[in-house]
């Protein structure tokens, strides 16, 4: 059996980050098993799920924290395997058009008014093709109870996606990749 822990990771971008992260995993016994990764400004920030023995989870704890001495903020808290999310389907939803505030709050809202997960979510601005305008784009990985009509669900993000003026995918599919 082993212990997890959420281990969250910021500091000033620069090489070798990860190296070091993963030189104190493996000194512990821990598996880095799941991870999300990415420069946001100048800075890295980083979510790991790791694994380790449960009389060896505190050690890593202490010697996570200890890397603040070389500049990275590290958060470390325990957690459980992840239980099935009753059922639910997991769909992919992309979003993209022209940048302003609130299109995040707006469909985060309406997804947990329905009571839909959400697994998974990048977002970036990018210049649009030709005119260079700010283009929002979101992906997310969202789980769907089964009590939804996948196409009531498709029509209201249609409508809200028309009142934020963007275009809304959602595509069913069984995996995020």
């Amino acid at each position: 059996m082993k212990s997890y822990l959420v281990v969250t990771i910021t500091c000033p971008d620069r090489p070798g980050i990860v190296e070091r992260i993963t030189e104190v995993l493996v000194a512990h016994g821990g598996n880095w098993e799941e991870s999300r990764l990415a420069r946001l400004g100048g800075d890295f920030a980083g979510i790991v799920l790791v694994g380790v023995a449960p009389d060896r989870a505190d050690a890593l704890a202490a010697s996570l924290a200890a890397l603040a001495d070389e500049g990275l903020t590290v958060l470390v808290k325990p957690t459980q395997p992840r239980a099935d999310a009753d059922r639910c389907t997991l769909h992919h939803l992309r979003l993209t058009g022209a940048d302003h505030e609130g299109i995040v709050h707006r469909i985060a809202a309406y997804l947990a008014s329905q009571g839909i997960n959400v697994e998974t979510m990048e977002t970036d601005v990018v210049p649009a093709p030709v005119t260079a305008t700010p283009l929002f784009r979101m992906e997310a990985w969202i789980n769907v109870p089964p009590r939804l009509v996948l196409a009531d669900l498709q029509a209201n993000l249609t409508r809200i996606g028309d009142e934020l003026g963007t275009d809304i995918e959602l595509e069913p599919n069984g995996s995020a990749t």
